[in-house]
């Protein structure tokens, strides 16, 4: 979703754009754009370098996100091993500019009144989830090469990104299902929300005003579970969740959910590791990015009906 947004931006600011996508990956959100396609896979290097030849400047996108299995070592491979192919064969070829596309969850959350920030020490792995901890390895990769001087490396740290255009298989899915389904609950926590739009500009941004080192959280909205789901509800033209479920019960319907999961091989709705995050305070600044990119994020609602309106297939 990111990805096909940004190509999109780069287009409209006339930039040539090449997108290395799978043999098998037909990347419907990409039809209709003026880009050039390079077949490969980041865990193939010589087909990262292939796909390198004649660039000036690469975003990586392609971090994964999937929240099921939790403990994953495919996960953990595509992150971190594709990554370090990735700069690697930029190294090679003398690629120098890299804008990094991580996770704001690279770092630790906050309250409303003190988010947290670029400082904040990451705490991620009380979630137990491959994907959060791979994520952040990635990113310490990644700043490892900058100071090495091999290639110049700016990370943007997007917070949980809503838009049309990614499929129904995003974090933010699991929340419209929720909805969707009646469920008359919301949990304890809140999380920062941020329009894939609003996302793709500042990753644009940070290839020429970032600061190589740096990393930027692009947030939009702190928004506890029960506003950000009467949002999704007002799209959905449902009623909203209006009762507030213990932390205890949270966890004990995601312990299940992960269970079932595991027994009948298919992906529960709700997990263990979910339902921590769902009881966490998951709230962030993105008070760098506003200063040092002119990163200034609109309205999250237009965002969450343009999601709502491919959820229900409108």
């Amino acid at each position: 979703m990111i990805g096909s947004y940004l190509s999109g931006q780069l287009i409209e600011n006339g930039f040539l754009v090449r997108a290395l996508l799978g043999p098998a990956d037909e990347a419907p959100s990409l039809q209709g754009l003026d880009i050039e396609r390079a077949t490969g896979d980041l865990l193939e290097p010589e087909s990262v370098l292939d796909s390198l030849k004649g660039m000036q400047a690469v975003f990586h996108c392609e971090m994964s996100i999937a929240y099921w299995p939790p403990r994953s070592i495919e996960m953990t491979a595509k992150n971190v091993s594709g990554t370090r192919n990735l700069l690697v064969a930029m190294a090679r070829l003398g690629v120098e500019r890299l804008v990094h596309v991580g996770s704001a969850f690279s770092f630790g959350p906050g309250t409303k009144d003190e988010p947290g920030t670029e400082e904040t020490p990451y705490d991620g792995g009380r979630f137990h989830l491959a994907c959060i901890d791979s994520i952040r390895s990635a990113q310490e990769l990644v700043l490892r090469y900058n100071e090495s001087g091999r290639v110049l490396c700016v990370v943007v740290n997007p917070t949980l990104v809503v838009g049309s255009g990614g499929g129904l298989t995003s974090p933010f899915s699991v929340l419209a299902e929720h909805v969707a389904s009646g469920n008359s609950f919301y949990p304890s926590g809140g999380i920062n929300v941020v329009g894939a739009a609003d996302t793709a500009n500042a990753i644009l941004k940070a290839l020429g005003r970032g600061k190589s080192g740096s990393c930027y959280i692009i947030g939009g909205e702190n928004l506890s579970y029960r506003g950000l789901l009467q949002k999704v509800a007002s799209a959905l033209g449902v009623r909203p969740p209006t009762e507030l479920e213990s932390d205890l019960r949270v966890l004990a319907r995601g312990w299940i959910g992960s269970l079932r999961g595991r027994f009948q091989g298919e992906t529960p709705r709700l997990t263990l590791e979910l339902a921590r995050l769902g009881v966490a305070s998951m709230y962030y600044s993105h008070e760098r990015a506003t200063r040092e990119l002119e990163f200034s994020p609109g309205p999250i609602d237009p965002e969450i009906e343009g999601f709502c309106r491919q959820f229900t297939g409108g």
